[in-house]
């Protein structure tokens, strides 16, 4: 067993409150559940060292809405593509998000560490959005409401238009 070392702090009455009142899995005592909370904040540290772990970690913090949401679609046996990818998709990203070092201040590793980081949020962002519009591309899309997707297509339809524009235009001239 680690030695332990003796520590006193003085806390507010509020965030003492809290602590009595957190998780009681974590412990009975004061002196246990703060153990409980540096114990679970190192192993964030660790977490957020490793990618794939961090990933996890992620999903772990939706976990109880994803449960809820795939009961509630069981019950309702309605589905929605938007919701499921969203969900999906967001712990991902901020996965690459928290487990990201800091983009280097030497102009040739802080290239590369931005260049990384961009092709990972974009291969997520661009999935994401892939699975939205295949969703939006059938008569009868798998949303909950047909509306949450139909409001925002003119948008996209404009902006992929001119996109498609200016790329033939460079394509001539090119």
């Amino acid at each position: 067993m680690a030695q332990m070392q003796t520590l006193s702090i003085r806390l507010p009455d509020e965030d003492f409150q809290w602590l009595l009142s957190a998780r009681p899995e974590t412990g009975k005592t004061p002196s246990e559940k703060l153990r409980a909370l540096v114990a679970g904040s190192r192993q964030q540290d660790v977490e957020r060292a490793d990618p794939e772990m961090c990933a996890e970690s992620m999903k772990g913090l939706v976990q109880a809405l994803v449960n809820s949401v795939a009961v509630w679609e069981r019950r309702s046996m309605r589905h929605s593509e938007l919701v499921g990818a969203v969900l999906e998709t967001v712990p991902q990203l901020m996965a690459i998000l928290a487990s990201s070092m800091p983009v280097s201040e030497t102009a040739e590793a802080g290239e590369t560490m931005a260049k990384e980081l961009e092709a990972a949020l974009a291969q997520q962002c661009f999935r994401l959005l892939t699975r939205i519009l295949r969703a939006a591309v059938t008569s009868a899309p798998e949303v909950y409401e047909r509306e949450s997707i139909e409001r925002y297509l003119p948008g996209i339809v404009e902006i992929m238009e001119i996109i498609a524009t200016r790329r033939e235009k460079e394509r001539k001239n090119g």
